[in-house]
């Protein structure tokens, strides 16, 4: 019987973006899992349940006290299930033979088939430098979460690396280059339409089938954690995301120029936001052990 998770890849929000696949499991009666990757090591977490050096069980009571956007136990009060939670550091350094272990016990302890992980974006898609655009963290394939976690994930069976808003982070052309070069090694999965269901090349079936009806609970989980409008900057349950108001946005088809104020957006047409687009509706799909090897090798 086959079991999922959902994760956030490594960086901001991603929980969020994550949450599509798992409102859409739930809608299928797929059991599933709801997790995320960050940089916090567990000593800066209080009220979580460890199972690995790298992994821990978070919930509503859970603080965390460590600098950025941990929208985790708000996630854990809202779907009234705790959220596994897996750190790229050990030890206040990043060490991704620690968070392979901690996925390599979540896995095999928790009875999880199939792991994917979800990156909204397109950045952890950088696997040399000219891939690199818009908003991304570095031009490094190597360098930041996405690249960590990926790193981690290399040698994982049944793991999978889902890409949801694309552009905002890597170029179209580069993402479009490594499609060819990964579908060559049998590690891409096809693309689903996530509002009309339309789907490309997608192989993926029998893990999710994408039925009509996930939609809703996602807008729900989103409207109640993400900074949407100025009206929301006093609101401490709600934090600013770059990509997954870009998501919210596209699958609410509100397509033209949005804000999504974080410190870094950029300036488009004269004025801050970014321009949502019916493309950012599409989620890809890959084998995530191929993205760490093929960056290698491109970059040797």
């Amino acid at each position: 019987m086959k079991k999922l998770l959902a994760s956030g890849l490594g960086g901001g929000l991603d929980i969020i973006n994550a949450s599509l696949l798992y409102f859409a499991a739930k809608n299928e009666e797929v059991p599933i899992v709801l997790g995320s990757v960050r940089p916090a090591p567990l000593e800066a977490l209080t009220g979580r349940l460890r199972f690995s050096y790298s992994g821990a069980w978070v919930n509503k009571d859970t603080k965390i006290n460590y600098s950025g956007r941990y929208i985790e136990p708000r996630v854990a009060s809202l779907l009234e299930e705790e959220i596994m939670f897996f750190s790229r550091k050990y030890e206040k350094r990043s060490d991704p033979f620690y968070l392979r272990t901690a996925i390599r016990h979540a896995k095999s302890w928790y009875g999880l088939t199939d792991m994917i992980f979800v990156d909204g974006g397109g950045d952890s898609m950088i696997l040399t430098q000219q891939d690199a655009d818009g908003t991304a963290e570095s031009i490094d394939p190597f360098y930041g979460g996405d690249a960590e976690a990926l790193t981690a994930l290399d040698k994982v069976p049944n793991t999978y690396l889902a890409v949801v808003s694309v552009g905002l982070d890597v170029s179209e052309k580069g993402f479009q280059k490594n499609i060819k070069l990964l579908k060559k090694r049998d590690a891409y999965f096809g693309k689903v339409n996530l509002v009309t269901r339309e789907k490309q090349d997608y192989q993926l079936e029998h893990l999710l089938e994408f039925k009509e009806g996930f939609l809703a609970p996602f807008f729900d989980l989103a409207e109640n954690t993400l900074v949407l409008t100025e009206d929301d900057f006093d609101n401490p349950d709600k934090m600013k995301s770059h990509t997954a108001v870009v998501t919210y946005h596209a699958l609410k088809g509100n397509f033209g120029l949005k804000r999504t104020y974080v410190d870094w957006e950029p300036v488009t047409d004269g004025r801050k936001g970014v321009i949502v687009k019916p493309e950012h509706c599409w989620m890809y799909f890959f084998d995530a052990q191929q993205i760490h090897k093929l960056k290698l090798e491109l970059n040797s």
